[in-house]
């Protein structure tokens, strides 16, 4: 009986060990593909949490928004040393985001089975087409990166409360909007946006965070794997961000989105 007991709590030990290894991985190339593209990392985390680790859909947003937190810290950290961020766009912009996302915190329990699926679908799909965007926009920008000294910043604070509450609602980092809106709309230069969003994501996911460990729906220890790893991925990530193009790599992630973003959206509505 006791050899028994002995194999099978060592074996229990081997899975958790590896389980582990598993979300530092997944959290490292979540930081890395966040910290290149602006992104909190919500469009990996809450797909391997939900289809993987089959979490409730309410968990695995509030799991993935400490992951943002921890990943959007590191990185903004990292840009804010190579002087990249618009940092008065990233104040205005962060505090303009923290009353949608009290209010997105509570509204996210409302967003369950094919609902959420439905939503979070149909955002992966735009995600992934603004991604093929700004990949042609990065490609003509020959490397510009100046940050500009005027812009929008009444029209920037009105979208901003909205990226608040949508980003704490689907457990994203807001920056799938925060960015090409950027880019578009306000002209930042496409690595200035990225900076400057991930430095945004690191205010905002502050209260996002918050809200959902109030409401009991962050898995510390899964939470904590998947952080540590994307705080990790997320200075590699602004290493490459300098010395790569973004172009490819955009369109790569944007296929990778787009496909799951069509599953998503297959069970929401499939048979």
């Amino acid at each position: 009986m006791c050899e028994i007991l002995i194999i099978f709590l060592s074996k229990g030990a081997f899975l958790m060990d590896f389980s582990i290894l598993i979300f530092l991985a997944v959290g490292i190339f979540t930081g890395i593909i966040g910290a290149l593209l602006g992104l909190g990392g919500g469009v990996v985390i809450v797909p391997f949490l939900v289809f993987v680790s089959h979490y409730e859909p309410q968990l695995a947003i509030g799991t993935s928004m400490f992951v943002v937190l921890l990943n959007s810290v590191s990185g903004a950290l990292g840009y804010i040393r190579r002087k990249l961020a618009c940092t008065d766009a990233a104040i205005r912009f962060s505090l303009a985001t923290i009353p949608g996302a009290f209010i997105g915190s509570y509204a996210a329990k409302y967003l369950q089975g094919k609902i959420f699926l439905g939503v979070f679908g149909l955002l992966l799909v735009g995600i992934a087409f603004n991604m093929f965007r700004k990949a042609e926009k990065s490609s003509e920008e020959n490397g510009v990166t100046e940050v500009p000294e005027h812009y929008n910043r009444k029209l920037g604070i009105i979208c901003s409360i909205f990226v608040g509450f949508l980003a704490s609602v689907l457990g994203i980092g807001g920056g799938v909007i925060h960015v090409p809106f950027m880019i578009y709309v306000l002209r930042f230069p496409v690595k200035v946006a990225i900076a400057t969003s991930t430095c945004i994501l690191a205010v905002s996911a502050i209260a996002g965070a918050s809200s959902h460990a109030y409401l009991g729906h962050i898995m510390w220890f899964t939470g904590l794997a998947l952080g540590i790893g994307a705080a990790i991925g997320a200075q590699l990530g602004v290493r490459l961000a300098a010395v790569l193009k973004s172009a490819l790599l955009m369109k790569g992630t944007g296929v990778l989105v787009a496909m799951t973003g069509i599953k998503f959206l297959i069970s929401a509505f499939g048979a």
